[in-house]
């Protein structure tokens, strides 16, 4: 893990599901005790409301000049947003603490409306989420979690290790910006391996290039669902990858950023963001639980080469004033995962 000098501290919460707490005492205790270790003010609770308006209060009661962000883990309530006639989550709603949120057209459940109001729609903190139970496909959810903190507990004291390199894979239709994608993530990462110069990429390559213990983090921008990316080679098929198959893979990279259309969609059953997450070594994946993903990617990878966690590098990137959370490909951006950790 690299800080550069940066030293991050704050006050973060981590919210459990009541009916978890008991069984993964020791785990969440580690949990906290590696987030004290790493200089931040780590409080439990044991949550139970399923309702998200409260949940946004009890962080909005909670918010001093410390409070740096959020941990969720199990089933934490969520919000929804509908744009465009499509609804899905947004953790945005949770991040930003001094906006306005509102509901013009009256879909039910859903906000669709957001300005600044006597705040800003910028977020305060930032939002992580941990939960395998809507993974069909990976028998206990009980030892999914176990299995996640024991290997982030090992990343933290370095007996799980990757080497300091990247792997940007753009499928066909994105190869005319490979530059610009290719430069982000050098940001954060020298040496990287850029897939979509003279090369075909598709399914086959795809599933053995995140197989290879060569990288610790995957930027890949291909067209998805939120169950498989769909590749394509000059406009014809090249195959799909499934999260059947992410599944029986031995996955090797650490950290997957996925500008991947609902990749991210964490409400769907056996959605490959979560499938990620909770396959072999992972431990963060960002994405979007709708169409779209993370644009001018700079803005997150130069904080997160610096040294800055994860999450406090999301809420940089979301405080770029040139798209921010008014971009309609931003608004499903979320963090799968333990948002502070380092690379």
């Amino acid at each position: 893990m690299n800080n550069d000098g940066i030293t991050e501290s704050g006050y973060v919460r981590i919210y459990v599901n009541n009916t978890l707490y008991a069984n993964l005492y020791s785990e969440i205790a580690q949990y906290q005790q590696d987030l004290e270790n790493q200089g931040f003010n780590a409080e439990i609770i044991n949550w139970s409301d399923p309702v998200v308006e409260n949940l946004k209060g009890d962080l909005i009661n909670s918010q001093n000049s410390t409070f740096v962000g959020a941990v969720l883990i199990g089933k934490i309530p969520y919000a929804n947003y509908e744009m465009g006639g499509a609804v899905f989550p947004c953790d945005l709603y949770l991040m930003d603490l001094d906006g306005v949120w509102g509901d013009l057209s009256g879909v039910v459940g859903a906000y669709d409306n957001h300005f600044g109001g006597g705040g800003d729609v910028y977020p305060e903190i930032w939002i992580g989420r941990i939960n395998p139970e809507k993974l069909n496909n990976i028998g206990s959810h009980l030892q999914a979690y176990k299995d996640y903190f024991n290997r982030n507990h090992a990343y933290r004291d370095s007996s799980l290790y990757r080497p300091h390199s990247a792997l940007v894979y753009v499928d066909y239709d994105w190869t005319d910006s490979n530059a610009v994608w290719h430069d982000g993530v050098k940001k954060s990462y020298s040496n990287t391996t850029l897939i979509g110069v003279n090369a075909t990429t598709n399914d086959i390559d795809y599933e053995s290039r995140i197989q290879s213990t060569r990288y610790e983090l995957i930027h890949a921008m291909i067209h998805s669902t939120s169950t498989q990316h769909q590749f394509y080679s000059g406009g014809s098929s090249a195959g799909i990858t499934t999260n059947t198959e992410i599944n029986a893979l031995t996955t090797n990279p650490l950290f997957y950023n996925l500008y991947c259309c609902s990749a991210c969609d964490f409400r769907v059953i056996n959605n490959i963001g979560t499938q990620y997450l909770f396959s072999s070594n992972s431990l963060c994946v960002i994405g979007s639980t709708k169409s779209g993903g993370m644009l001018m990617i700079s803005y997150f990878y130069t904080p997160l080469g610096k040294g800055y966690s994860i999450g406090e590098s999301f809420r940089q990137w979301w405080s770029n004033p040139l798209h921010g959370p008014d971009d309609s490909y931003s608004q499903g951006l979320c963090i799968l995962g333990d948002p502070l950790l380092t690379i």
